[in-house]
């Protein structure tokens, strides 16, 4: 079974899961300033046989770039 959502439970219903990753705040911005991110979607690929699950996130490309910037 590919793509399978992943949930969590939330307090007032289930979200997909996600994970983020946040920029770090830049030596210099303007007083208007928004922290950057990014974010994924986590999905399941199940076997149907035995059950073995390896979980796999979407977005890859913008959250290795938003990691990237976390390096320094």
């Amino acid at each position: 079974m590919q793509g399978v959502e992943v949930r969590d439970r939330g307090e007032h219903n289930p979200q997909p899961l996600r994970v983020h990753v946040t920029e770090p705040e830049p030596a210099k911005h303007g007083f208007i300033w928004f922290q950057g991110g990014s974010d994924g979607v986590v999905r399941a690929w199940i076997c149907a046989s035995c059950g073995y699950t390896e979980l796999y996130t979407d977005n890859l490309a913008a959250l290795y770039e938003s990691y990237r910037k976390t390096l320094g």
